[in-house]
């Protein structure tokens, strides 16, 4: 909250300087890189402390703003930044933030690695899309769109095949070092192994997408209606649970003859009463 009696003197050029990024938030809401980028420059520059004991407190007051929401907005911006240079500009902050992963990446490339990432996003990217009628600029299908995963495997190929790694030459098939060979043939190896990483990765994503969902079982009312239509008399279901020996604890869920004691099924035990029941009911099935 607001310590107005035990404010922070600012020098007249950081007084200037955090009108300026106020306003930049005030008049860039909409924007999530202008507003992420000044209010990480308020942040670290410590200017709210002309106002507010925390920065938590005068994201509140000053735009209510919590911590995370500004946070995301910080993070990504950072990430839009490091984006840029590749010629990839993320249309909001959600999608800035899913090739978080790629950016940390290419913050870790050397800049010569990081335009040959540029390049191959431009040889990647679809064509460019016209631009239909009522459309704003910027608001189009952008020849860039490239998805965050592939920028990921072009930044960390790029970064595994450095001058030292063994290739194969692009022409002869030898195997020869990355640092022998001309830049376009180090292109061309690199593009190849990309394409082959992403093919692969896209075959994995279309077998996951295309696989049999696993049915979803309710545990609780499995259990009751396990119970009450397929158990026979003097048979029960249980469930227990006991200490493994190692400070913690599994769930085991069976169905139990009451006469005899027999255990007639169990499933395999688990750390959670539910995966316990749906092992049973996998075991039953």
């Amino acid at each position: 909250m607001s310590d107005p009696t035990h404010p922070t003197q600012l020098q007249p050029h950081q007084r200037a300087r955090l009108t300026s990024l106020e306003q930049t938030v005030r008049d860039g809401l909409r924007d999530f890189r202008r507003t992420g980028q000044a209010l990480s420059e308020i942040r670290d520059n410590e200017f709210f402390l002309a106002t507010h004991d925390s920065f938590e407190a005068y994201l509140q007051d000053r735009w209510g703003f919590t911590a995370p929401q500004a946070g995301r907005l910080i993070d990504a911006a950072d990430v839009a930044k490091v984006l840029e240079p590749l010629g990839i500009q993320p249309r909001n902050e959600a999608q800035a933030r899913s090739y978080r992963a790629a950016a940390k990446v290419i913050e870790e490339l050397e800049p010569e690695q990081q335009r040959v990432v540029a390049r191959l996003v431009e040889v990647a990217a679809p064509d460019t899309q016209p631009q239909a009628e009522g459309e704003a600029d910027g608001e189009t299908d952008l020849p860039w769109d490239v998805p965050a995963a592939e920028v990921r495997i072009m930044a960390s190929v790029v970064k595994k095949l450095n001058e030292d790694a063994t290739v194969y030459h692009p022409d002869s098939g030898d195997e020869v070092s990355m640092g022998s060979l001309s830049t376009p043939e180090r292109f061309e190896v690199i593009r190849t192994h990309v394409d082959q990483k992403t093919q692969a990765y896209r075959e994995k994503q279309e077998a996951k997408a295309n696989a049999p969902q696993a049915e979803k079982i309710n545990w609780a009312d499995w259990v009751l209606n396990t119970a009450a239509q397929n158990l026979s008399h003097g048979q029960r279901l249980e469930i227990t649970v006991e200490p493994d020996g190692s400070g913690a604890a599994r769930a085991v869920a069976r169905i139990v003859d009451g006469g005899t004691g027999e255990v007639l099924s169990a499933g395999a035990g688990a750390v959670t009463l539910k995966k316990a029941v749906l092992n049973l009911a996998a075991e039953l099935k």
